[in-house]
């Protein structure tokens, strides 16, 4: 019997048609931004698969993902100041991550140059007089400034209607960890050995960030993460033990949106079938679907848009919720980015932080 789909039908009314309007304009804008690799990077990194393809197979890190991943030690080197972003205070902290690639994975050298990237940001809202669940936010693709996230997941209201302690976790490569010239963030990307290891740092810092919060409280501490969030969030329920996970347009299988960007010429001159599946396969250590979650499945959360064009909710938040064991799952009528203002969903994600004991 074929996998029932949960998606309701959405009607095509003037508001769902402008919001599909924005997903493909804002699509357009962020690809054009990346720009296309050429011919000589998808050499090298074509290479650079095949070489790691034997080692990941010699390890044995394809069939059992989750012991690629190491466990990080505690945050070294922290630092913190007070900022503001508006009419809001936080503490800025900072931190040397300590990660680094295992020495013979193709691409450690490159990675380990990107200087910048070693240092972790996070933004944190508390309340000083009493102790109070803790929510870590993790953004999206292009995000990683306080002053777009704290407003994009709406940490006014959260912090002061809700309660809640906040931390805003800035993704490698994004904000002031991107290395490059370009505004726009080099991972994930055609350049696979990159994405494999930003995103598996990305789960390092995060669970470096659970680490240190820990011993400050003794109430729950939540993961919220959103698009490439929600990725990064995934794979961290899968291998630490947060209080809850809450997924909002998650994009969970790169191999999938890899080749949906071949297929629309995204990937550059030479975006062969067979060189993009030998990539995919590259990516079990950081595919939420190989994993599995060890946070309850009563605590596991999935948001999704029935007309989404980043992240199509059918290889993307659908997969994932079948694969966690089918949790509470909302739907708006809308596209990617019309998550930001579709109508209900604040009340959702608020009444499923209520439910899981963290507002």
């Amino acid at each position: 019997m074929p996998d029932h789909d949960p998606r309701p039908r959405s009607r095509l009314t003037p508001r769902v048609r402008r919001d599909v309007f924005v997903d493909a304009a804002a699509f357009r804008l962020v690809t054009s931004r990346a720009g296309r690799p050429d011919a000589a990077l998808l050499e090298r990194v074509a290479e650079e698969v095949d070489d790691a393809l034997l080692l990941f197979e010699k390890e044995r890190w394809l069939d059992t993902p989750e012991s690629y991943h190491q466990d990080p030690p505690p945050a070294a080197s922290v630092r913190t100041s007070r900022q503001r972003s508006g009419n809001l205070r936080y503490t800025a902290m900072s931190w040397l991550d300590e990660y680094a690639p295992r020495p013979e994975e193709p691409g450690a050298t490159r990675f380990g140059d990107y200087r910048v990237n070693r240092v972790a940001r996070a933004s944190l809202l508390e309340h000083r007089r009493e102790d109070r669940p803790w929510l870590i936010c993790v953004h999206g693709f292009g995000m990683g400034r306080p002053g777009l996230d704290l407003r994009a997941f709406r940490a006014l209201h959260l912090h002061r209607d809700l309660g809640l302690n906040l931390a805003f976790l800035t993704l490698p490569f994004h904000g002031r960890r991107n290395p490059g010239p370009s505004s726009s963030p080099p991972m994930p990307s055609a350049d696979v050995l990159d994405t494999v290891h930003g995103l598996t740092q990305a789960v390092w810092d995060v669970r470096q960030l659970l680490a240190h919060l820990r011993p400050r409280t003794e109430q729950p501490i939540g993961l919220m993460g959103l698009s490439l969030g929600g990725l990064v969030s995934a794979l961290v329920a899968s291998l630490d033990e947060p209080h809850a996970a809450l997924l909002l347009v998650p994009a969970v299988d790169l191999p999938t949106l890899m080749t949906d960007a071949a297929a629309r010429g995204d990937m550059g001159p030479a975006a062969d079938p067979d060189a993009l599946a030998r990539a995919g396969r590259l990516f079990a250590p950081i595919s939420p679907l190989r994993l599995t979650p060890k946070v309850p499945t009563e605590r596991r959360f999935i948001v999704a848009g029935t007309l989404d064009r980043f992240a199509r909710p059918t290889s993307q938040a659908v997969a994932l919720w079948r694969h966690w064991d089918e949790p509470a799952l909302h739907w708006y009528h809308g596209g990617h980015v019309s998550m930001f203002w579709a109508k209900g969903l604040q009340a959702a994600i608020d009444g499923q932080l209520r439910s899981v004991g963290l507002a």
